[in-house]
C-alpha cells in the first residue's frame, strides 16, 4: 500500500502528543500515552521505521519510561494488536447475544465490526498491516486470535444456511469476504464524509445479508432490529 491507506496516514486517534514535550502522566495513563503514539507512528512511518526514542518522544516521556512498561518495541506492537482483538471481540460477542435468529445476529456482529473499525481506524491499521512485523511466536498467537475470531462469523453463516435464511455454497469462503469488506472501511471511512459511522454500518447490514441472499424483508428487519437493540442498550 504506496501511501499507507490515505485516509489513515493523515488521521490520528485522539490523545498522542505530537511535540515531544515532557509530561507529568504516571501508570496507567504513561502506558494509555505510549499506546497513542506507538499507533500513530506505526500506522504513519511503519514498524520498521519507528525507533523506541520516537515513541517516548512523541507520548511525551523520558525513552527509560517505555522500558519500564515493555521490553522492546515488538512487545508494544502484540500489546496493541491483542488489545485490539480483544476489545473488538467482546464488542461483537455482545452485540450478537442480544439476538437469537442466525441472520440478526450477523447483522449485529457486521454492524460491531464496521463501527469499530471506522472509530480505532489507526489501530485497526496497525494490527493488519503489522503482523507481517512479527516474529514467529507472536505472528502465530495473533493468526489464531484471527482465526478464532473468523470462526464466529463462519459459525453464523453455517446457521443462517441451516434455518434456510441465508444461502451460501462456502461458509468458510462468504466469511473471508465479509471480513475483507467489512475491514475495509478502516482504511476509507472519514468521519467528515457526507455519511455518518451508523449508516455505513447499516449499508454493509444490506451488502453482507444480500450477498448471502437473504430477503428483502429478512434485510429490512434485520436493520431494525439491530438499530433499535443498540438505541434500548443506550439508553438502559
Amino acid at each position: 500500500m504506496a501511501e499507507r491507506g490515505a485516509n489513515i496516514a493523515a488521521s490520528t486517534e485522539p490523545g498522542a502528543p505530537q511535540d515531544g514535550r515532557s509530561s507529568r502522566r504516571r501508570g496507567p495513563e504513561t502506558r494509555e500515552g505510549i499506546h497513542l503514539a506507538a499507533i500513530e507512528l506505526f500506522a504513519r512511518l511503519g514498524y520498521n521505521a519507528t525507533s523506541m526514542r520516537a515513541i517516548a518522544s512523541a507520548a511525551g516521556v523520558q525513552p527509560a519510561a517505555i522500558y519500564h512498561w515493555y521490553s522492546s518495541k515488538e512487545a508494544i506492537l502484540v500489546q496493541l494488536q491483542d488489545d485490539f482483538m480483544e476489545r473488538l471481540t467482546d464488542k461483537v460477542v455482545t452485540a450478537m447475544e442480544r439476538h437469537d435468529r442466525p441472520a440478526l445476529r450477523l447483522a449485529a456482529a457486521v454492524r460491531e465490526h464496521v463501527m469499530f473499525h471506522g472509530v480505532h481506524r489507526l489501530a485497526a491499521f496497525v494490527t493488519d498491516s503489522e503482523i507481517r512485523a512479527l516474529t514467529e511466536g507472536p505472528r502465530s498467537a495473533l493468526i489464531a486470535k484471527r482465526d478464532d475470531y473468523q470462526a464466529i462469523f463462519s459459525e453464523m453463516i453455517r446457521d443462517g444456511i441451516r434455518d434456510g435464511s441465508l444461502r451460501a455454497s462456502d461458509a468458510h469462503v462468504a466469511t473471508y469476504a465479509i471480513l475483507l469488506q467489512c475491514t475495509g472501511v478502516a482504511l476509507w471511512f472519514d468521519p467528515r464524509g457526507p455519511l455518518k459511522l451508523e449508516q455505513v454500518a447499516e449499508l454493509h447490514i444490506e451488502l453482507v445479508l444480500g450477498s448471502l441472499q437473504a430477503s428483502q424483508e429478512l434485510i429490512a428487519e434485520a436493520i431494525d432490529s439491530v438499530s433499535r437493540r443498540v438505541v434500548a442498550t443506550k439508553q438502559e
